[in-house]
């Protein structure tokens, strides 16, 4: 689903932009609707590498190793690091997603919503944060492909710790 990466960059960088939130380890749960069918993606990963043969899934799981995912996975979602310097240069973190534009219509330490281009991948769309507290906040962002099909990601995350550990910022 290569239309979710694009997507899944800003997933990742908005909530870093001047948002009033804890720099630390997060844990991120998302909901993913595509074509109007409703699926879990840590869940799908879960199931597929259940039905792997034991030497496939070796090699699966030792490439998403070395490339840091596996480790960022949980029960329930995913695992980000926020750092300071990113909560305080957001313009930073844009700037390592710069394959998609970006259009503020608010920005506030509790609230951020607009639009998104993504030329390269030929996807757009619009997207909405809201800051529950400085330990939570939730997130819809909803697309369409360059075939048209529509995608909806909803994201729930809370603070878990202020050493994010193994967990490497990603931008």
């Amino acid at each position: 689903m290569k239309f979710l990466l694009p997507i899944l960059t800003f997933v990742y960088a908005m909530p870093s932009m001047a948002f009033d939130i804890k720099p630390g380890l997060w844990e991120v749960s998302t909901v993913v609707t595509y074509d109007g069918k409703q699926f879990d993606p840590q869940a799908e990963l879960k199931k597929a590498m259940a039905n792997m043969p034991p030497e496939y899934k070796k090699k699966m799981e030792a490439a998403m190793k070395n490339s840091g995912a596996m480790g960022n996975f949980t029960e329930n979602g995913f695992k980000v690091c926020y750092t300071k310097d990113m909560l305080d240069n957001p313009k930073k973190v844009m700037d390592a997603a710069k394959k998609c534009k970006m259009n503020l219509k608010t920005q506030s330490s509790t609230k951020l919503t607009g639009t998104f281009d993504c030329p390269e991948d030929k996807t757009s769309g619009t997207f909405d944060w809201t800051v529950k507290n400085q330990n939570q906040y939730e997130g819809v962002m909803t697309g369409k492909t360059k075939d048209g099909k529509s995608s909806l990601i909803r994201q729930n995350a809370k603070f878990v710790s202020v050493d994010c550990g193994s967990v490497k910022p990603e931008l």
